[in-house]
């Protein structure tokens, strides 16, 4: 993992989000209308909370849409979870250390989806795939 600067709005929104939740809040991206927070392993449900009502409570609070993603020192596994919700058949890794690219096979119904609009989604996955993993690029098949 590379060392992550966060500013001070990342880190007030870290620290909300880790006072309403309960769980190690561990990254936020921010996005023009929603915000991605980096969850500790085996903390997501903590993080939704029940009846997702810390989800609630955060959309309500900042005016955004709210996703977690769980945090895993796999890197497959990790760029699985940044592709919730959308069905994923296969994630391959190619290359090693900083040049390692990530080869998603998407669905046909959800490849789309996954790109997002103007491709907002998959830069979200890629800027925090570097962050977290170093992988140079995830491509979609």
């Amino acid at each position: 993992m590379t060392d992550i600067l966060l500013s001070n709005e990342s880190m007030q929104y870290i620290n909300m989000a880790s006072k309403i939740t309960r769980a190690d809040v561990l990254d936020c991206i921010m996005a023009e209308d929603r915000l991605v927070f980096i969850i500790k392993k085996g903390q997501l449900g903590i993080a939704i909370g029940s009846k997702a009502k810390n989800l609630e409570k955060l959309r309500n609070l900042f005016k955004k849409s709210i996703k977690f993603v769980e945090s895993d020192p796999d890197k497959e596994k990790f760029v699985y979870n940044l592709c919730k919700p959308y069905k994923i058949n296969s994630i391959t890794l190619e290359g090693s250390g900083e040049s390692t690219i990530a080869k998603i096979e998407a669905s046909t119904s959800d490849k789309s989806k996954l790109i997002g609009k103007g491709g907002r989604n998959i830069d979200m996955i890629r800027k925090l795939a570097h962050r977290h993993h170093s992988i140079k690029d995830v491509q979609i098949k």
